[in-house]
């Protein structure tokens, strides 16, 4: 479940490179822990990470964390390619997902967008600490948009359902891909206009639904929009 209110987390933080390739691709690293943010909500159980040659495994056993990548600098995102696996069930009934009480996603990917909004003195000591953490990524002298999620839904769930989340208007999602029986994953979405991105955002959930399941995160690669 993303919780963005009532929330205190705990993070660490360190810088690492990207691969860039020849067709204007971004490869983001996922074997080491340098350049990730990873996050603990308070009162909720956090997930068991590790980064091996395999990829960024993320166990979830009634648990949500987010975990965040912050880019060098903005970059104009047109496609994300997402390859890995999910072993486990979310415990959902048909069609309810996203609901309330039932507001897990076995993954999101976000990408956070930066913007004109910023915290004035007078939001800042009543925001929820997540919120200080997404405008602590924006650049100096800078602001955020909102972070836009892209969920692999359960099967069954319509493909292209959209919704502005409906605890903050920080935060908007889309369903792009839909879990097949297998567990495996290995979409491709394509933006319907190139987003300046500033960061990374992960995020699976299964503290809503009690659910326990594995998600092995192989591949994450930014296709990068040709110049304006």
């Amino acid at each position: 479940m993303l919780k963005p209110f009532a929330c205190f987390f705990t993070l660490a933080l360190a810088v690492g490179p990207l691969a860039v390739d020849a067709q204007s691709s971004i490869s983001i690293p996922l074997n080491d822990r340098s350049g990730w943010q990873v996050l603990e909500f308070r009162r909720i159980p956090p997930h068991r990470i590790r980064f091996s040659a395999a990829g960024l495994e993320m166990k979830v056993e009634s648990s949500a964390m987010p975990v965040i990548y912050p880019l060098s600098k903005a970059t104009r995102v047109a496609a994300v390619r997402v390859k890995g696996r999910v072993a486990g069930t979310l415990h959902l009934p048909p069609g309810r997902q996203g609901e309330p009480g039932f507001d897990d996603y076995a993954f999101r990917i976000g990408l956070v967008e930066p913007g004109d909004r910023t915290l004035n003195f007078v939001q800042r000591p009543l925001a929820a600490p997540w919120v200080h953490r997404l405008f602590d990524l924006a650049p100096p002298g800078g602001g955020i948009s909102r972070i836009h999620f892209l969920n692999v839904g359960a099967a069954g769930e319509p493909v292209g359902r959209r919704r502005q989340h409906p605890s903050s208007d920080l935060l908007e999602e889309q369903v792009v891909a839909a879990l097949p029986a297998d567990g495996r994953l290995d979409f491709i979405h394509t933006l319907e206009r190139p987003l300046d991105t500033i960061a990374l955002w992960l995020s699976s959930d299964g503290d809503d639904t009690a659910s326990s399941f594995t998600v092995l995160v192989e591949e994450i690669e930014l296709r990068i929009a040709e110049n304006r």
